[in-house]
């Protein structure tokens, strides 16, 4: 089965085995609706999930107290492909984007290998050979996505403005 990353486990929140979860998507209420989760290898049922202005905390059935919390600590939260949310017409999910081609419509640019999350907009990690760019997926840049045919189009003048290379 194929599983998509939805949040992190950061710590345990209090002493009744709620944990607190670092959210990796840009939809923290879809916390509230989950009902099932894989932590590792192991399928839990959500008893119970709040969005707060400090975070997203979700309680676990058969995680009840703090030792138990402790031991998920740093954990991805996971659920299955059916059950992930779909995105807007206009998203994608990152383990969609990663592996897809990139070109700026007449030369190949590499594949993207990672999505990093650190503010603004995301950054996309593309490998070509052993050399890695970094750009930000920014509609300037970013052209079309096309997660079914494993295509992204840039932009070529703001691609050239924008890319970094990684030493």
């Amino acid at each position: 089965m194929s599983l998509v990353t939805i949040g992190k486990i950061s710590k345990p929140q209090g002493v009744r085995g709620e944990l607190k979860i670092i959210p990796l998507t840009d939809d923290a209420e879809r916390f509230v609706s989950l009902r099932e989760v894989y932590v590792g290898d192991t399928l839990y049922r959500v008893v119970a999930a709040r969005v707060a202005a400090n975070g997203v905390f979700v309680t676990l059935e058969g995680v009840c107290d703090r030792n138990a919390a402790e031991l998920l600590r740093n954990m991805p939260l996971q659920v299955s492909r059916r059950d992930a949310v779909r995105p807007a017409p206009d998203r994608c999910l990152i383990v969609d984007l990663i592996g897809c081609e990139v070109t700026d419509g007449t030369r190949a640019i590499g594949t993207v290998c990672d999505v990093l999350q650190h503010g603004a907009a995301d950054v996309w990690v593309i490998r070509a050979g052993d050399r890695k760019a970094m750009i930000p997926a920014i509609r300037r840049l970013v052209l079309d996505v096309d997660v079914q045919a494993r295509k992204v189009l840039l932009d070529r003048q703001a691609y050239e403005d924008l890319v970094v290379y990684e030493d």
